[in-house]
């Protein structure tokens, strides 16, 4: 019975040290946009969520949105597309661990799940909805992996 509590108190010690490696890989793997606005200034309409045991909930209105990087350990995120323009696709890279995320779109977006899933799951609930018309041009891709954890994607 000892030896089996401490196996659960490492094995739950490696999953958390395997989370934070994975979250400082993705932190490495930044993503920036230096197109230049209309005033001359650099427009990024690029976002990214870092959550370790907490919560955020944020929305965005671009213009051209382009993606985003989500990385939750232990804790999760609602973003909020419903007011943003995609011009030629976008994509979301997510890393979710033991956490969640929920992401809300606008019904003319086509929504591509290229997630793996390890104990975890995603959904897109609106998939197979006829009110749903979607629109080839605006693609959102979301890539990335769930672990112990889940993605949801909703249409508005």
């Amino acid at each position: 019975m000892d030896s089996k509590k401490t196996f659960i108190k490492y094995f739950v010690i490696v999953l958390v040290i395997i989370g934070g490696l994975g979250v400082l890989g993705k932190l490495q793997d930044r993503v920036a946009n230096d197109d230049e606005s209309d005033n001359g200034k650099s427009r990024n309409d690029f976002f990214e969520i870092n959550n370790f045991m907490g919560g955020t909930k944020k929305e965005y209105n671009y213009k051209e949105f382009k993606g985003g990087i989500i990385n939750c350990v232990m804790g999760g995120t609602e973003i909020d597309l419903t007011n943003a323009e995609i011009k030629s696709g976008a994509s979301i890279d997510v890393f979710l661990m033991m956490g969640g995320a929920k992401i809300k779109v606008p019904k003319d977006w086509s929504v591509v799940l290229d997630t793996d899933n390890i104990m975890g799951d995603s959904k897109d609930h609106n998939a197979e909805d006829e009110d749903v018309a979607q629109d080839n041009g605006k693609v959102l891709k979301i890539k990335g992996t769930v672990l112990m954890g889940g993605l949801e994607v909703k249409r508005y």
